[in-house]
């Protein structure tokens, strides 16, 4: 095997892109999913459990459809990709779920500071499956 150092500095540079738009597609989600959440329960009076569901839901959705065609820019099946996507969304909140239990329930970190590291370890994580599973 032979070591191709501008093959691997192009691979970076794909990489770190990729991720520099995952992130902007995270504030976007963000925006999209608070905003809804916040419209439908303070100006149009949707339960707050229902206006919550919509916001996530529209977040997931946008999530999914910037991923694919922006960050990732893949070709494959939308059905296939859409259904590991959300495995991947589940996996990746299982892991988030547990580290934070583990800094904050056990071993009694800051409540804040264990949401910060395992929403980074959550970001991390469904970067990379995202980009090795669901948009290889």
């Amino acid at each position: 095997m032979i070591f191709d150092s501008h093959q691997l500095k192009q691979q970076l540079f794909k990489t770190t892109s990729q991720l520099i738009k995952f992130g902007i597609v995270g504030v976007i989600n963000t925006l999209i999913t608070l905003t809804t959440i916040f419209v439908l329960s303070n100006y149009l009076n949707v339960y707050y459990i229902y206006s919550n569901g919509i916001g996530y839901l529209l977040g997931f959705i946008n999530s999914f459809v910037m991923n694919k065609f922006w960050t990732f820019q893949s070709q494959g099946n939308v059905y296939k990709e859409s259904i590991f996507f959300l495995l991947v969304f589940l996996v990746c909140y299982i892991i988030q779920l547990s580290v934070l239990y583990y800094l904050h329930g056990i071993r009694q970190y800051n409540e804040n500071l264990s949401q910060l590291i395992s929403m980074v370890v959550f970001t991390l994580a469904n970067f990379l499956l995202n980009k090795f599973l669901t948009f290889k």
